[in-house]
């Protein structure tokens, strides 16, 4: 009688499927190199940004000032504008060494206004005369100033005089005109109703030496902004 030899017995496990817990291993240890991977990305991009920002910063603050020399010459324009249409002098002052700017009327409001002499959009009545002011930013404020006055040119800076206080009565209807009483201004940039000026020449400089000159032309009124350059320093 021939001996019978048991059948192997069937295996749940498909062909070519590891046992769950070499399955487990395995996805442990790629979940352990993705974490590697991601760790090495981070860091490329860490490097990266730590090469990149110095000139991001830098471009950053190149327009900061640029803005800046911008909104002066906006109001500097609007000086002139309000001269011709109202046949009142303008004047346009910055603090010294400061952030504050402003335009307001030379000649007094309550001065009586001759349209023959002093241009055809004179306006008449008491409080019809425009006044605005603005500050710079946080780290960016005025820097020398050169104002002609009667054929000469008074200059003014963080270290020499020329600085002028303006009485409360002229800075009445201005935001904050309190605060901006007690403050130090340059010279008088005069806008008139024909619409020609002083001629002048300021500054705006930023913490890092930067700086952006502002250029009033005596003929036309007309006020131009430079280039962005450094300061010069001794």
């Amino acid at each position: 009688m021939f001996g019978t030899r048991p059948f192997p017995a069937k295996s749940s496990r498909k062909a070519g499927t590891l046992p769950f817990g070499s399955c487990c291993a395995a996805m442990s240890r790629r979940a352990g190199m993705t974490l590697i991977e991601m760790l090495l990305a981070l860091s490329v991009l860490g490097i990266l940004a730590a090469l990149a920002w110095p000139s991001v910063l830098r471009i950053h603050n190149e327009q900061k000032i640029v803005d800046s020399a911008e909104k002066v010459r906006a109001l500097v324009a609007i000086a002139r504008v309000n001269a011709i249409e109202s046949g009142l002098v303008y004047q346009f002052r910055h603090e010294i060494a400061g952030t504050h700017f402003l335009v307001v009327p030379f000649e007094r409001e309550f001065e009586a206004v001759d349209a023959r002499t002093r241009g055809a959009g004179a306006a008449e009545g008491l409080g019809r005369f425009s006044k605005a002011s603005n500050d710079l930013p946080k780290g960016v404020k005025f820097g020398n100033s050169r104002i002609a006055v009667a054929g000469a040119i008074a200059s003014s800076s963080t270290t020499t005089g020329g600085s002028q206080q303006l009485a409360s009565d002229v800075l009445s209807g201005l935001p904050s005109a309190d605060k901006l009483t007690g403050l130090s201004w340059s010279g008088p940039i005069l806008f008139q109703p024909d619409g020609s000026a002083t001629d002048a020449e300021f500054t705006v400089v930023d913490e890092r030496g930067q700086q952006v000159t502002l250029n009033v032309r005596g003929l036309t009124g007309a006020v131009a902004t430079g280039r962005l350059q450094r300061e010069d320093r001794p």
